[in-house]
């Protein structure tokens, strides 16, 4: 494979993490986001993609990438717990379809966001900054709209944005273990980790 990660005459997609600091508990914060952070390259890095090394801070740096870009791009948040592998496999799999992929969260937020090549720069630029700010979801819908622009939605997942959101992480992970292929599907084991660190800690004040 050459430099351009050209391989059989054609170029892989990208992907790339985008900075979303997530909520922080009163114990293991910063490891927390470590751990979702190392999970999620984990799986990224599994596909068939160029993972960038550095991540981006906002929709200015994640437009600057896009506009550099030789393939199709995966943008997925860095908050994102547990994202299972058959969205990633989805997403990449649409950009060879469609112009734009989003994968929305219950709470208006994004977790990923994919665009192909040969869209306007300035509609890249206004997706971009508008996937990674406050209503992102409805933003990027009216931007969508506006220029008439097909995507595929993709199912609807989580960010760690609270402590129930981790609570419900944490079933997760406990879930993928009992069944038949969760572990590999829930690619969590950092995750995992950090629970079984401070399990006591965050089970205190439950219903």
């Amino acid at each position: 494979m050459d430099k351009q990660g050209k391989k059989g005459g054609r170029s892989r997609p990208q992907a790339v993490v985008v900075e979303r600091p997530c909520w922080q508990p009163a114990e293991g914060g910063a490891e927390l986001g470590r751990a979702l952070r190392e999970d999620l390259r984990e799986l990224l890095g599994s596909l068939p993609v160029l993972l960038e090394g550095a991540q981006v801070k906002d929709g200015a740096a994640l437009a600057s990438l896009l506009a550099r870009a030789q393939a199709p791009l995966l943008a997925v948040f860095e908050d994102v717990a547990g994202l299972p592998l058959l969205c990633a496999e989805g997403a990449l799999d649409s950009l060879r379809e469609l112009p734009v992929v989003v994968g929305p969260c219950a709470d208006g937020s994004l977790y990923a966001l994919g665009v192909a090549q040969g869209l306007e720069p300035a509609l890249v630029a206004e997706l971009c900054d508008a996937a990674c700010g406050a209503g992102a979801l409805g933003a990027v819908t009216d931007l969508l709209a506006d220029a008439e622009l097909e995507c595929t939605v993709l199912p609807p997942w989580f960010r760690v944005a609270g402590e129930g959101d981790l609570l419900f992480a944490e079933n997760l992970a406990r879930l993928s273990l009992l069944s038949e292929g969760g572990e590999e599907d829930f690619i969590a084991d950092r995750l995992r980790v950090w629970l079984e660190r401070h399990r006591a800690g965050a089970a205190e004040g439950r219903p």
